[in-house]
């Protein structure tokens, strides 16, 4: 099995438990725990739904005429309705009461000009063009270092050091003799004088020379510039050749601000262009620069393009390597097609929305494939596959999605429909805590398989990710909006040094999508201005981030949380470091509202 055979099992293996699970607590229990009274509106809504048999989400062979548990699974059989049409390959008619109990919605493809916010991580860097070499222009031994660490501060005309030279004594006696002279040799003393100014003496220095009439056996070397000390390269009694660098001297008052591009968002940013940045050190400050340089070579281990803008740094208040969080809003030339983000299912090349059929006398859905183009905040540009005004599913799809699937038709997974066989796996036997064992997947390889394929580092940083993460809840448990706001940047910064394209083969692939939902989760919350939808923003990263650990595994200990009374009794899931329920849906209401699902383990 290759490697790109091997990851679209295991995406196949995912999209089904996720599809089956989203199924069985949707459509069976509208969200809930079991224990936990279901909803009227649920319960109407049920009874008003012909339900043709009892399956199970994970093994769809299964067909029971009651309610009741997996005979394969033990998980909780799903209601099977009849539809009231036929449909093709392609399409599929729901009842009202199917589409009420899976809580689907639609949005309008709208035409409109795309508009994307790029988050930038960075940080501060010298002004290369405003650092300067102090040198000695002959050979010699330091004496004395007046300025004695690295950092310190300098003004232009300071003395840095003081140096013992036999060419320099010559030279003095040379600038002496010459005004001994100067009456039959006028020119000796300006020559003598110029030899001195090349070695970078001031006049000052060459007039008390002159004044004195005698040799100085020691002279200071003076700072060319005001600036901080960014090198010391000599100590005491060392000594020095001609063209050996002393020190290096950095001027601060101007400095840059470098951040790093991903490749796929290089074509929407431009020089010119504004960018906004905050520093973790002032994180409540907002910043505004130029782009006036991009990098016209891309960074191969990074993938990441540069981009620079040069800053006035009053005050020195910006440190060279101070992190940033950066952000562009960019938009393009002209108008293009555009769905909801939540709309669109994919895996690798393949991309497929719902289009519902307004014409139709019940919900009936159409599975489509398009072409899709760059994301542009919460929308996608679709090139292809779409029509405007048309109405794609954009709450719901994985729930359209696995209907599909249980039924054989063309989905994400499926692209040969019709052959009556439904991918299945068997979970195995379970333990004695009910946990059940992944043998030999039907298909997909073996999660673990997977997890061994994440290198070390890799899973260092994404533990590291998790921890700030945590950060978010407990701002959310706290009721913080700024403290949320500033987790949900840091958060995104820590991702965006991760990067997008990390490892090789199913993990890279594994990633990447992973990578793509955290973003589009988690990228909105640090400008979010209100403290419920940074909750609703968590919620669905969440869900990202359970997967994630589950797919590629992290150094620490994690636990699956859940409250069922959360959002309207939908429910809501989270990920904690310790067992103690603490809840960042309802703090105010219900802090202790939740169980502990299972614990996460690599």
């Amino acid at each position: 099995m290759n490697k790109i055979q091997g990851f679209k099992k295991f995406s196949t293996g995912i999209a089904l438990v996720l599809a089956g699970l989203v199924a069985g607590y949707v459509l069976f229990s509208g969200g809930h725990d079991h224990g936990v009274t279901e909803c009227p509106d649920h319960a109407e809504a049920a009874d008003e739904a012909e339900i043709a048999y009892w399956t199970c989400s994970m093994h769809p062979q299964i067909r029971e005429d009651q309610p009741g548990s997996c005979p394969i699974c033990a998980m909780a059989l799903i209601p099977k309705y009849k539809e009231e049409r036929t449909a093709d390959d392609y399409s599929m008619a729901m009842s009202e009461a199917a589409v009420q109990l899976a809580r689907i919605q639609t949005s309008p493809v709208i035409r409109g000009v795309p508009e994307k916010n790029i988050r930038l991580p960075g940080r501060i860097k010298v002004d290369e063009r405003r650092i300067t070499n102090v040198t000695a222009h002959f050979p010699g031994r330091i004496r004395t270092l007046h300025v004695d660490f690295t950092g310190a501060p300098i003004r232009k005309g300071e003395p840095m050091a003081t140096i013992y030279s036999p060419e320099l004594v010559g030279a003095q006696r040379e600038l002496i003799e010459a005004l001994n002279r100067r009456d039959r040799l006028p020119g000796m003393v300006e020559a003598a004088r110029q030899k001195l100014r090349q070695w970078d003496l001031s006049e000052k220095q060459i007039a008390d020379i002159e004044q004195r009439g005698v040799v100085e056996t020691d002279i200071d070397i003076l700072s060319p510039v005001d600036g901080f000390v960014l090198a010391r390269n000599v100590s005491r009694e060392q000594h020095v050749a001609e063209g050996t660098i002393l020190y290096e001297v950095a001027d601060l008052a101007y400095v840059w601000a470098v951040f790093e591009a991903y490749e796929e968002d290089i074509q929407w940013i431009a020089a010119g262009d504004t960018v906004r940045f905050r520093m973790r050190a002032q994180p409540g400050t907002i910043t505004s620069a130029t782009i006036d340089y991009i990098d016209p070579v891309m960074n191969p281990k990074s993938r990441t393009i540069g981009l620079r803008a040069d800053i006035e740094n009053n005050g020195t208040r910006l440190k060279p390597d101070m992190l940033l969080s950066g952000q562009i809003s960019a938009r393009l030339a002209e108008e293009k097609l555009m769905v909801p983000a939540g709309a669109v299912l994919w895996t690798g090349p393949r991309s497929i929305v719902f289009v519902m059929d307004k014409e139709a006398d019940q919900p009936v859905f159409e599975a489509r494939e398009v072409t899709l183009g760059q994301r542009s905040g919460d929308f996608f540009v679709v090139e292809e596959g779409v029509y405007e005004g048309e109405e794609v599913v954009s709450n719901g799809a994985f729930r359209v999605d696995s209907a599909f699937q249980l039924a054989d038709r063309f989905s994400m997974m499926n692209r040969e429909p019709g052959r009556g066989v439904v991918p299945v796996h068997d979970h195995g036997p379970a333990d004695a805590a009910g946990v059940h064992d992944h043998d030999d997947l039907a298909v997909a390889d073996d999660p673990a398989d997977l997890k061994r394929e994440v290198d070390a580092q890799f899973r260092g940083e994404f533990t590291a990710l998790i921890h700030d993460y945590l950060v978010l809840k407990d701002a959310l448990v706290a009721s913080s909006l700024e403290a949320a706001k500033n987790a949900g940047g840091d958060f995104m910064q820590t991702l965006g040094a991760i990067g997008e394209h990390r490892m090789r083969g199913d993990a890279h692939m594994a990633w990447m999508s992973i990578y793509s939902n955290i973003e589009s989760h988690g990228g909105p919350i640090a400008d979010r201005n209100d403290l419920e939808q940074v909750r609703n923003d968590f919620r669905f990263l969440s869900d990202v981030i359970i997967d994630a650990v589950k797919t590629l595994g992290a150094d620490d200990d994690f636990y699956h949380l859940f409250c069922p009374m959360a959002f309207g009794d939908e429910g809501g899931h989270w990920i904690s470091d310790v067992p103690d329920i603490r809840n960042p849906y309802l703090p105010e209401t219900m802090l202790r509202c939740g169980v502990v699902r299972e614990k996460l383990s690599f």
